[in-house]
């Protein structure tokens, strides 16, 4: 049920002429305020919070490559999420990928409880699993896909027409997956939201965060929110992620071959008990991901595994030559995070281990090396 892809020409001259000097790349508008000549017709931008040329450049550039009627650009992905929970009012019930970021589930626990809203963490890969979890009171659910750290599979369109069908708004987290892979609007999604730092700006020097809503009216609502708190990109941002925007088709689809030949090495290699990668068919959500996504792309730059020995994480972690260790992903180089002390170091112990993770668990976000030169990399060092 995959539908068209867009091409890798939109990504490149999607919104790109600047209109006011043809410049084939939009400028930087670091201005705060403008001239208005008739302030009772005011122009299309007066206050640099309410809008600005850069940011609009590339809100509009993500709202065509998602397919979707409105972008908006905020200061990081977790401002890009924190809008989107402020959609929903005291009392409002919100369903969510179990197998979420710590970020999500932070901000879920330590300020919107503050506000009455409930939320149940549930398995999105297993749609049976959302009539269990529906209430009254329940508004809207909020699928990561893929899901961190393990790579889950949604069934996009099949949580669409069970969503729509209990009058729920569904909302994608397409971090992982990205625009180039799947577009959730298309599919029937009404929301799509992107940490902007990740893939899309893709070179570990920006943070952004991206959404982009089916409608205009949802868009209109989501743009209050964005200029009423005002988490807004800044201009250098918003030029820097747009630039970045234009490579990711060469590179999601280099890093997703690597990260392709990465988990068939691993999933065979001795000391790796587990390897998750929906690229591989023994992944569960293999089948789910050729029928929904544009997977003669790629599947995506993330990989994820299990090492039999705990002991070995650290070991394995000293030994590795080009691989970074540290929070982040999607960027040019390969990044390996530990989830257990970094993407999801805010939940307590007992929330990681109901999550299964455990510290043998180490996720890999996939970078633009040579392929053998990595593969030689984590070989050596599991060797070792």
């Amino acid at each position: 049920m995959s539908t068209h892809p867009p091409s890798d020409t939109l990504f490149v001259h999607a919104n790109q002429l600047d209109p006011l000097r043809q410049a084939v790349v939009p400028p930087v508008y670091r201005a705060t305020t403008y001239h208005q000549a008739d302030p009772w017709n005011p122009p299309a931008f007066d206050y640099a919070r309410s809008g600005n040329p850069t940011r609009d450049a590339l809100e509009q550039a993500m709202a065509a490559i998602e397919g979707g009627m409105r972008g908006l650009a905020f200061a990081s992905g977790m401002a890009a999420l924190t809008a989107a929970f402020l959609l929903l009012r005291a009392g409002d019930h919100l369903l969510v990928t179990r197998d979420c970021q710590g970020g999500t589930q932070r901000v879920l626990r330590g300020v919107f409880s503050r506000f009455n809203i409930e939320v149940t963490y549930v398995d999105t890969d297993q749609p049976k699993m959302l009539e269990w979890a529906l209430q009254d009171n329940t508004r809207a659910i909020l699928v990561e896909n893929f899901s961190n750290p393990f790579l889950h599979v949604a069934d996009i369109p099949a949580i669409v027409q069970w969503a729509h069908a209990h009058d729920l708004s569904v909302w994608v987290d397409n971090t992982f997956v990205t625009p180039y892979l799947q577009n959730p609007l298309t599919l029937g999604a009404d929301l799509v939201l992107h940490s902007g730092t990740k893939m899309i700006g893709g070179h570990s020097d920006v943070t952004a965060g991206l959404a982009v809503t089916r409608t205009e009216e949802l868009g209109r609502q989501l743009y209050f929110i964005q200029n009423a708190c005002g988490a807004i990109l800044s201009p250098d941002d918003s030029y820097t992620v747009h630039r970045g925007m234009r490579t990711l088709p060469v590179r999601l689809r280099q890093a997703s071959q690597t990260a392709m030949a990465l988990a068939q090495t691993l999933s065979q290699h001795p000391a790796v008990s587990d390897t998750y990668y929906p690229g591989l068919p023994s992944h569960p959500g293999h089948q789910v991901a050729v029928d929904t996504m544009h997977t003669q792309r790629g599947f995506g730059q993330m990989v994820t595994f299990r090492l039999r020995d705990v002991g070995e994480v650290h070991l394995m972690a000293q030994r590795l030559r080009l691989a970074r260790i540290g929070a982040g992903l999607g960027g040019t180089e390969t990044i390996v995070s530990l989830p257990e002390l970094h993407c999801h170091a805010a939940l307590t112990q007992e929330e990681r281990q109901a999550r299964l993770i455990t510290s043998d668990v180490v996720r890999v976000s996939v970078g633009l090396e040579e392929p053998e030169d990595l593969i030689d990399d984590f070989v050596e060092a599991l060797n070792a």
